[in-house]
């Protein structure tokens, strides 16, 4: 017989048998003690009030004896402590008596005893009837507790038929407790307890007695119960059956595990341990012999083999595509990372909520309309839709989107797998744009300045476009360009080139036999027309306002360009030449002069690194420090320099990426070495040279465990809220696990919506705030503003150039979450960092 049929045939046999043998002994004497239970609890609930009326009897006696007493007259009109002393007082003892109260005719209470180690009550005649005469008994509950009351009217001796008038009342009172009701169970054998519940029903073996109050109104019930002996009895026996069966079924387990320990117990044992360690050696062998177990076996290799391939195929799928699942209703059940990187929201964010979080409002209803109607029979669809991130800012996706069956062929939900083509697409709008504006570029300019015989140039800068952008939108602001652009080619001479250098800076290069003074002199009647005239853009007349810095001479024209409009605006003039002069030369051989420096340094391996801590300010213990990556040169004498003094230079001469790159590879080394926490300055130059953010990708590749241990810092710059390489660009870094911060906030161009765009989690509030705030109020108002702002959406924020203890006081006041400066840590080399751990 096959193994699963013998299993199965010993099993129903034993266990059927034991329990028909446990199921018909039970029943049977079941029966037998029903009637038995109501005759002898009926019996003993008699008895039980007859004790509890015997015990009430004395009292009641005591208490009409009393009352006929013409001292008892007497003392409620003139009331003799003494001789309630020798007479009252010691019934509380011999009676067992609690409360001893005498009221006058009026029903007020003229006199009140009780017991020393009860609780003071207040009992209120007010309910009893007008001339009452007669003997009453009734129950008071007050502080969780019921009292029994005995109240007899008083009468003088001679009124034996009590006729007439009470000249008071006496009232006897003993509390109902555990002590009175074990006594009673010792007496009668019969167990009983009070309930406060006035719906009381009686059931066939429940027995109760109501307790009156004294306007004869129901306050509770002595609730009754007996367990008869012959039930004990009956309840052992029951309990030895199920002993009984319980042995037996123990026996049929022993017997079941020593028939099949070998066959089934074994091998499942086995092959359950396998599957936790994935090490599927057995079960590969025992998928080999023909039986049942070897069939189950062959299925749980063949089940793990597609659970592996799956799992290979979701890690790819989740690595590269966007991945998310909705309900037929199309609300968000999963959201894979690059789901949630893509989208600027939190995981918390988009599950529960309908997937039209992520719609962008330039799709048409029909769009979606049809897609669902493709759906909703169970058909795949596929196709380019635009999203728009939490953000605002928009990107494009390649869906697909599959519905996923049941059985019987209904939708039970949807998954949607998308790759990211924003990159085509703002590829086609940059194309679109380039066409448009129809200028080259930076890069062409050099070139051509490479190859000039007698080079002029100028570099123009528009006043305020960062105004423009905010107050029109970024379209007005190309529409704004493309009109300047096309105005300047007019007015130019035809024998000049004009350049598009970045977002808001444009180039006039010519390259004649041209003195100087006569491409000085034509460009600043330019600027004199372009002022006069502004633009006209859709009918409406919009100012300009344009700098120009200008230089003429083959040698280093376009640094000499940049620091005449360096010059301009730092002195708000609209147009500066360089004049070798006016210290201009001086400037240049000093930026020359550097630029030795610091190729020399680059050669050398002269440039290092400092770490200065970001403290926490109220004093988390977090299991790793955090430090920001400062850039240091030694120079030929081994003095260390600051950034201060070269990186302005470093960027002018195109050797600021060498610098990045270098940060980028000892801040990591650093994060492994003292196993902390690194941030990094990172500016748009960075961001837009491809080598550096490949170089940074490939570090947080090739170190996984560094994930959100990294935070770039992004150091501030015109219209960088704005760029798609930067928002391209920290997206990719996000999914690689960095954090994202916002350095130098509150100064330069940074403001609120340059916040909201960039979806960061630190800001680090500008040294220039900070280190007056202790004496500025305008500077502590911003900063409070600033934190508060933060704060509410999440951010977490850093004060910078805290150096001195007043500041840090004020830090902490506002609650900012960490503070850094020389008053809490000095830009230390890494060498000293590491001696203070080991004396720590």
């Amino acid at each position: 017989m096959k193994i699963a049929k013998t299993y199965a045939l010993y099993s129903a046999l034993i266990l059927s048998f034991a329990i028909i043998l446990m199921t018909t002994v039970w029943f049977g004497k079941k029966t037998q003690e029903q009637h038995q239970i109501k005759q002898e609890q009926s019996s003993v609930f008699e008895r039980y009030k007859a004790v509890l009326n015997l015990e009430s009897t004395a009292i009641r006696q005591v208490s009409q004896d009393y009352s006929r007493w013409d001292e008892m007259v007497t003392f409620v009109h003139n009331q003799d402590l003494n001789w309630s002393k020798d007479n009252l007082e010691p019934m509380i003892e011999t009676f067992h008596l609690t409360y001893i109260s005498v009221f006058d005719v009026s029903k007020k209470q003229v006199y009140h005893y009780k017991n020393s180690k009860a609780d003071d009550i207040y009992l209120d005649l007010s309910s009893l009837i007008s001339t009452p005469s007669h003997f009453k008994e009734f129950f008071h509950f007050e502080n969780g507790k019921f009292i029994q009351f005995f109240l007899s009217p008083i009468h003088y001796s001679a009124d034996l038929e009590r006729t007439g008038k009470p000249m008071g009342f006496l009232v006897l009172g003993r509390i109902f407790d555990d002590a009175f009701l074990e006594s009673m169970e010792q007496i009668t054998l019969g167990k009983a307890s009070f309930s406060r519940d006035t719906n009381h029903a009686a059931l066939g073996e429940h027995f109760h007695i109501p307790l009156s109050s004294l306007s004869d109104k129901i306050i509770g019930y002595l609730d009754f119960y007996y367990t008869p002996s012959v039930l004990l009895f009956m309840t052992e026996f029951q309990h030895s059956i199920v002993l009984a069966g319980v042995i037996i079924i123990l026996c049929v387990i022993v017997f079941f595990y020593a028939l099949t320990h070998t066959v089934i117990f074994t091998p499942i044992r086995r092959i359950s341990m396998a599957l936790k360690t994935h090490q599927l050696g057995y079960i590969l062998a025992l998928s080999r012999q023909e039986h049942e177990l070897g069939e189950i076996a062959h299925l749980i290799c063949e089940h793990e083999k597609q659970t592996q391939l799956l799992e290979h195929y979701k890690e790819a799928i989740d690595e590269n595509t966007i991945v998310s699942k909705t309900d037929t209703k199309g609300i968000i059940t999963y959201a894979n990372d690059q789901f949630v990187a893509i989208s600027g929201y939190s995981k918390e964010e988009l599950l529960g909520k309908p997937h039209n979080i992520v719609r962008h409002p330039d799709n048409p209803q029909s769009f979606f309309k049809e897609m669902w109607a493709t759906l909703k029979e169970g058909k795949p669809w596929k196709g380019v839709v635009k999203n728009r991130r939490k953000d605002g800012s928009s990107y494009y996706v390649k869906s697909v989107i599959m519905p996923l069956l049941d059985e019987q062929n209904t939708i039970q939900e949807y998954i949607a797998i998308r790759y990211d083509v924003s990159e085509l697409f703002e590829q086609v709008e940059h194309l679109r744009k380039e066409k448009l504006m129809e200028l080259p570029s930076r890069k062409v300019l050099f070139q051509a300045i490479e190859q000039a015989q007698a080079p002029h140039l100028a570099i123009l800068n528009i006043c305020g476009f960062r105004d423009i952008n905010t107050l029109h939108g970024q379209t007005f602001g190309d529409l704004y360009l493309r009109h300047l652009a096309l105005k300047i080619k007019q007015l130019m001479p035809k024998n000049w080139q004009l350049y598009h250098l970045q977002s808001d800076e444009f180039a006039l290069f010519c390259d004649t036999e041209l003195p100087d003074q006569a491409f000085n002199d034509e460009c600043q009647h330019l600027l004199a027309i372009l002022g006069h005239e502004g633009l006209f853009i859709q009918h409406a007349f919009y100012p300009l306002s344009i700098r120009f810095g200008i230089a003429n001479g083959i040698e280093y024209l376009y640094n000499r360009a940049e620091i005449a409009m360096k010059e301009a605006r730092s002195s708000h003039k609209s147009i500066v030449i360089y004049d070798d002069n006016k210290g201009f030369e001086e400037r240049l051989q000093k930026d020359i002069q550097w630029n030795e420096t610091i190729r020399k340094a680059l050669k050398e391996n002269r440039f290092t690194i400092f770490l200065q801590e970001i403290v926490p300010v109220h004093g988390k213990n977090t299991e790793r420090k955090k430090y920001e990556v400062l850039i240091r040169l030694i120079d030929t004498n081994g003095q260390i320099i600051s950034p201060f003094h070269f990186i302005d230079l470093a960027k002018r001469m195109h050797l600021y990426d060498q610098l990045t790159r270098f940060v980028l590879q000892e801040g990591f080394r650093a994060a492994l070495e003292l196993h902390c926490d690194i941030s990094i300055n990172i500016t748009k130059e960075d961001i837009v040279n491809q080598e550096t953010t490949n170089y940074l990708i490939e570090l947080l590749q090739q170190y996984p465990t560094l994930k959100e241990r990294i935070t770039l810092e992004l150091v501030e710059s015109e219209g960088i809220e704005n760029s798609i390489e930067v928002r391209n660009f920290l997206q990719t870094a996000r999914t690689h696990g960095c954090l994202l911060a916002i350095d130098d906030f509150g100064a330069g161009y940074s403001n609120f919506e340059y916040l909201l765009r960039l979806n960061v989690d630190f800001i680090k509030i500008d040294g220039s705030l900070i280190k007056n705030m202790d004496t500025d109020a305008n500077a502590y108002a911003t900063v409070k503003t600033i934190t508060h702002f933060a704060k509410n959406l999440g951010i977490l924020v850093v004060a910078e150039f805290v150096h001195k203890k007043e500041i840090l006081e004020k830090v902490q006041e506002l609650g900012i979450h960490y503070a850094q400066g020389f008053y809490l840590h000095e830009p230390s080399p890494i060498p000293k960092i590491k001696s203070s751990y080991g004396s720590n």
